[in-house]
């Protein structure tokens, strides 16, 4: 496992909340919900879709965590935030917490993000997200993550299940 500035800040974010993680590096892909769940041995709904959308009006940014059984509903979590959202620009992404798309890891952004989480999150025992570097995860109680990033519930409706 490489010794990346990514990497290095998931762990130390995990420290000062004291969530324990242990952080895998996969042999295979992990880059799609589908492909994470195949190299963690878990089913899609327990990965962790990491979404950064941007407020058109301010242009903060705010973190979703999406089960990768789901997608994200922009126009209703738009209405339920009473804000319009859209999917923020990768070099938006990137410059402001650090990570490539595809591989937003729920901790050791660059700047603190107000975070909502998928309920279906909270169905399992464990979840699995990105942890910073290709290939890397970390698995987590949902319900210890979530508490440790301050993470608000949006309802059911803002997500749309993946046939």
């Amino acid at each position: 496992m490489g010794n990346g500035k990514s990497l290095s800040r998931v762990l130390s974010d995990a420290q000062q909340l004291n969530l324990s993680i242990e952080i895998i590096e996969m042999s295979s892909s992990t880059r799609t919900a589908k492909e994470a769940a195949k190299a963690c041995g878990c089913i899609p709904a327990q990965i962790i879709k990491s979404i950064i959308l941007r407020n058109t009006h301010t242009s903060a940014l705010f973190l979703i965590l999406v089960s990768g059984a789901n997608n994200i509903d922009l126009v209703k979590t738009s209405d339920v935030l009473g804000i319009n959202l859209k999917m923020a620009d990768p070099a938006d992404v990137r410059a402001r917490t650090g990570f490539a798309i595809g591989g937003v890891s729920p901790l050791g952004h660059l700047a603190k993000l107000e975070t909502y989480f998928d309920p279906l999150l909270t169905n399992y025992k464990n979840i699995w997200a990105a942890a910073g570097e290709p290939n890397t995860v970390f698995k987590s109680s949902p319900n210890d993550l979530i508490k440790s990033i301050l993470a608000k519930p949006l309802p059911a409706s803002c997500f749309i299940e993946i046939t």
